[in-house]
């Protein structure tokens, strides 16, 4: 269905272009919600600010970098010891918070000279650390404090300290992705390739868009160790100001968080070749699929086999338990950006339980594209929601459980559902096996919580009732004694048939004089009810114009093919023709030859006994005709019966040939028609999974979305094919990497695969190629794909 307007927002019908429930056969082609555009006035947001996106969400993770925020002291305080990012250097970053802490007169006469006592007493007060990075705010953007001169003097003043500047103050953008960009394309312009890593693995990744919650990369640290890779850097949990400036050296670029870091991650693969794999890192399943494609990208399959085959051992069971107590089970998704499409088909694949609505905070279209591909029907998505919103959806889908913030999260606890902290989480890590599994433990804990249960019962309606002689019936706890008297109930049914009786004949009366005014409401409401028919057919002629011509270009496309075969069938035809043709010829050519010959012999010697003797020449000449014509009738008629043997079968052989070959085209146009059905059918199926399952066709940039999909398809139809792969760049690794993964996937689901001609399974890819395509770049309404910042 199109776009919808929730109730509550009916005085801001704005609202409409961000809310979009997805019906059977609808995809991103035709519907796509409005999002990372400014928020409409009068709906209460719950975005954060761009400097939050730069300083809380990334950059504050590193564990050995000062983060010092030029602006009043409460920008600090908000973004400090808010979320659970832990380090193993003691929490180093959870444990301070850095600010210039701006006043008044600062404001008026400007704030630089401040900026640069701050950040000498800061690198004072923490000798050991040499590195910072500095955030304006709004208020110092605003008077327009300049701050990279001001780095610059302290860098050559002190000589061994280094510093990154930010400068995205809070209104620069619609919400914290603005943030993000900043961040990422400032990084990556600045300080990437400004110092060499120590290289200790022939294998070597950067993770990006992991921020360590509640210990998150330290599970993926393991894995990477078990299977002998070396992470050069964290983007940027657990991570170091100097190991992200190594990050050109890696081979691969494994991306968890594509909102918040896709953009380094690009501009690392368009500036150093370095390719991206996206990996979903939350769920069982997801978890195995990321370790395969890590370990296809660098030859290491085994170790991460025997990686996955450990971890299962540890976790299957327990993961098992939970999902037979949460299938079924209905959650809203109420996240930032990526959760939502990372964590939909994990809950339903590990879990089985049912997500029934999503709504992000600062996702962009890119992110909708992806959720709305993996989600199901009936599923309602809401771009940057608001309260209101919030409470509707509720009670339209009626969820047993929403995954949300703190903020939203006490909003639905006051309705007495559960919630679980779906930024910060309340007992991580969430990812990888051990992740899914504590996550499953929250979802179960919070769904079958005694207390959330208790909330449920109003106690309000258990009061106290007072009889006729002004004694309690009460229990002394507030409840009503089970013995209430029959007296009580004989006074309160007497007077309620009184009223009843009452009641009724103004009611009759009431109807009579309601039913006039409606006979002309149904009048004046026909109307318009027969010009919106009108407009309905209108719009149903223009949908057929609109499908006739896709449906010509088809027809005309299975009649070239039609003339194509018959084209190969004629040849056939034509040389059997000619073969049998040919021997008659040869046949008619020996016999007539030595005919002529025989003449010829004859001829001469009565040439010459008619020159030597040319008195009895008649006589001569009768004697010698005779018996010539006599060998020639007797050489002729061989000659003839053998011509009229051989011609008959030719002539009775040609209407059967004609019929073989109407019959063949018959029969190829038959299996053509069969054919294209079964590519088409095929290509659908292929497509629906490619869109639920994989990531790399959703990449922020037209181009790179067209590189991946062309890449990708080309080494999945080898890889089916049988065909010899070649590996020359890394870019070619990651695309046989994400290929291998899918053809695994293919051959899984679709068993008639193996059955099919190596010609038919790359019609089948090449079809899926322009299918994917046309939905996600020509007919996509993303419009993001072009723009300058991407």
């Amino acid at each position: 269905m199109p776009t919808k307007l929730f109730k509550c927002d009916e005085t801001i019908p704005e609202r409409e272009r961000h809310i979009y429930i997805k019906e059977k056969g609808e995809d991103t082609t035709q519907f796509l919600p409005s999002a990372n555009v400014e928020t409409i006035p009068g709906s209460l947001s719950e975005r954060g600010c761009s400097y939050c996106g730069a300083k809380l969400v990334i950059g504050a993770v590193l564990k050995d970098t000062i983060q010092l925020i030029h602006g009043p002291v409460g920008c600090s305080y908000d973004t400090w010891h808010t979320k659970r990012y832990p380090s193993d250097n003691g929490n180093f970053q959870l444990k301070y918070a850095w600010s210039s802490d701006m006043k008044e007169q600062h404001i008026v006469f400007g704030g630089e000279k401040l900026l640069k006592k701050t950040i000498k007493e800061a690198f004072a007060e923490f000798p050991d650390i040499k590195r910072m990075i500095v955030y304006t705010t709004c208020s110092t953007a605003l008077i327009g404090d300049d701050i990279k001169p001001v780095v610059r003097e302290v860098e050559q003043e002190l000589g061994d300290v280094d510093i990154f500047t930010v400068e995205c103050p809070g209104f620069a953008g619609v919400s914290q992705s603005k943030g993000h960009h900043v961040l990422n394309i400032g990084w990556v312009n600045e300080k990437v390739g400004t110092l060499e890593p120590e290289i200790t693995s022939p294998y070597t990744i950067n993770v990006i868009g992991d921020y360590n919650i509640q210990g998150d990369t330290f599970v993926l640290e393991k894995y990477m160790e078990k299977m002998g890779i070396q992470i050069i850097a964290h983007f940027t949990g657990n991570g170091t100001y100097d190991a992200l400036r190594g990050m050109h050296r890696a081979q691969l670029n494994v991306t968890n968080c594509a909102r918040s870091a896709g953009y380094i991650a690009n501009e690392l693969k368009k500036r150093y070749g370095i390719p991206r794999i996206d990996v979903d890192t939350w769920g069982f399943d997801y978890a195995k699929e990321g370790l395969r494609k890590i370990g296809a990208f660098f030859g290491l399959e085994d170790k991460a086999e025997e990686v996955i085959a450990e971890e299962v051992a540890k976790y299957e069971s327990k993961l098992a338990w939970y999902k037979e107590r949460l299938t079924g089970k209905k959650v809203c998704i109420w996240t930032g950006g990526p959760r939502l499409w990372h964590w939909t088909k994990a809950l339903e694949y590990d879990l089985g339980m049912r997500v029934v609505a999503m709504s992000s905070k600062f996702g962009h279209q890119e992110d909708f594209e992806k959720v709305i591909a993996r989600g199901e029907e009936g599923t309602i998505y809401i771009d940057d929601g608001n309260e209101l919103e919030f409470f509707e959806v509720l009670e339209m889908v009626k969820p047993d459980l929403v995954l949300t913030g703190p903020r939203v999260g006490a909003l639905v606890k006051k309705l007495h559902l559960p919630y679980v902290n779906g930024h910060g989480y309340h007992n991580g890590p969430y990812m990888g096996f051990e992740g899914a599994v504590n996550m499953a433990r929250d979802m179960y804990n919070a769904i079958n919580s005694p207390l959330m249960k208790l909330a449920q019962n109003d106690i309000r309606e258990d009061v106290s009732v007072v009889n006729g002689n002004g004694k309690s019936n009460s229990n002394g706890n507030g409840k009503v004694a089970k013995n209430t008297s029959a007296d009580m109930t004989s006074l309160v049914q007497a007077p309620a048939k009184e009223t009843t009786s009452a009641v009724q004949a103004p009611a009759k009366e009431t109807t009579s004089a309601v039913q006039a005014p409606a006979k002309e409401t149904t009048a004046k409401v026909q109307k318009p009810v027969e010009e919106t028919t009108a407009k309905v057919q209108k719009l149903v002629e223009e949908t057929i114009a609109k499908v006739q011509k896709p449906v010509e270009e088809t027809t005309a496309k299975v009649q070239k093919l039609v003339e194509e075969t018959i084209a190969k069938v004629q040849k056939p035809a034509e040389e059997t023709i000619a073969k049998v043709q040919k021997p008659a010829e040869e046949t008619i050519a020996k016999v007539q030859k030595p005919a002529e010959e025989t003449t010829a012999k004859v001829q001469k010697p009565a040439e010459e006994t008619t020159a030597k003797v040319q008195k009895p020449a008649e006589e001569t000449t009768a004697k010698v005709q005779k018996p010539a014509e006599e060998t020639t009738a007797k050489v002729q008629q061989p000659a003839k019966e053998t011509i009229a043997k051989v011609q008959q079968p030719v002539e009775e052989m040609t209407p059967q040939v004609q019929q073989l070959v109407k019959e063949t085209i018959a029969q190829v146009q038959q299996q053509s028609a069969e054919i294209t059905s079964y590519i088409q059918e095929r290509t659908e199926e292929v497509t629906s999974l490619i869109q639920q399952r994989c990531l790399w066709q959703f990449h922020s940039r037209s181009w790179d979305r067209e590189e991946n999909i062309n890449g990708v398809l080309n080494q999945a139809a080898k890889i089916l094919t049988g065909e010899q792969v070649v590996l020359e760049t890394l870019v070619d690794r990651a695309f046989y990497a994400d290929a291998k993964l899918l053809v695994a996937d293919l051959e899984k689901k679709f068993q008639c695969l193996s059955k099919m001609e190596n010609s038919q399974k790359k019609a089948v890819l090449e079809s899926v190629k322009n299918r994917l395509i046309g939905i996600v770049i020509t007919n996509s309404l993303n419009g993001e794909l072009h723009h300058s910042l991407y």
